[in-house]
């Protein structure tokens, strides 16, 4: 569902002329950001068009440790309004498909592409536990700090996968030191539950201090350096309690309360076979689950 109002915002974005695409999309829809037509979270807000942390250099990191190539079909699961899908559509000349469950992000994710001319990116409104496609439909299934901790996602995921397709995500992990909000799995788990589903992993990463500093610190500094247009329009409290949220969330990662950790494996099977081999156990040693460079991957 999409407010009116939203609806004629929307439909009267233009893209300003000149520059790279993506600060061109940024400065389109900012203005709606900043009004909270989209939600309120500072995240969401100062992170804009890459509504994850690490921003174009983690959607950039993930293509080139899933080898993403121009004859891929990549399916981007809750995309928000498509900022990595623009930028692997451009960068890369791959099909994306974005999907999310908020009808006023994929309206508005689907305008941006129109007005940017890449026709290669399209999005429907779904539910990643009830993907409206066919099975073995996608060549990567891709995803950016939006796994929920659910066996009916991955599942999912893994039912549009084709064989030899990669399944590349970055997603919150359990810590050593969880309280009653940390996320259920370890980094460990989740490379258990992809590996029974009969995958390689090609790549298994905790990047929890790399968020750090390249997310939270990265939204603290871009808060901080468009202080005096956050303040116009949201006011000096709003400001205050954002640098807040981020302090917190270092604090809170560096503590152990919870992390991300990044995933990129191969599906070896045929869906319905069965997997073979033992799947890494979910309490191994951290060496177990250090980044593997992609020409050293599991067997």
């Amino acid at each position: 569902m999409i407010s009116p109002v939203l609806r004629a915002i929307i439909d009267g974005w233009r893209l300003p002329d000149g520059g790279p695409l993506l600060p061109r999309i940024e400065a389109l829809i900012r203005p709606t950001l900043l009004s909270g037509h989209f939600g309120s979270s500072a995240t969401l807000i100062v992170g804009g068009i890459q509504y994850h942390l690490g921003g174009e250099r983690d959607t950039q990191e993930l293509a080139n440790l899933a080898s993403v190539t121009a004859g891929d079909d990549v399916l981007d699961v809750c995309c928000f309004l498509g900022g990595p899908a623009a930028q692997l559509a451009q960068s890369l000349k791959c099909r994306v498909t974005g999907i999310d469950i908020s009808q006023a992000f994929v309206t508005a994710a689907s305008q941006i592409v129109r007005l940017s001319g890449l026709d290669l990116v399209s999005f429907c409104a779904a539910d990643a536990a009830n993907l409206p496609f066919q099975d073995e439909r996608f060549t990567v299934v891709w995803s950016q700090c939006s796994l929920e901790h659910d066996q009916s996602w991955l599942r999912e995921l893994d039912r549009v996968l084709a064989p030899g397709g990669r399944l590349a995500l970055t997603f919150a992990i359990r810590q050593g030191n969880p309280n009653e909000s940390s996320p259920p799995w370890t980094l460990q788990d989740v490379m258990g539950l992809v590996h029974g589903l009969g995958y390689r992993i090609d790549h298994a990463q905790d990047i929890t201090e790399r968020d750090i500093e390249i997310g939270w610190k990265a939204l603290d500094r871009k808060l901080s350096q468009r202080e005096r247009d956050f303040t116009a329009v949201l006011g000096r409290d709003w400001v205050r309690h954002a640098h807040q949220e981020f302090a917190g969330e270092i604090r809170a990662m560096r503590e152990g309360r919870w992390g991300n950790g990044r995933i990129v494996a191969t599906k070896r099977r045929a869906r319905g076979a069965v997997a073979s081999a033992a799947p890494p156990q979910p309490g191994a040693a951290p060496s177990a689950i250090a980044s593997r460079p992609l020409d050293q991957a599991a067997p």
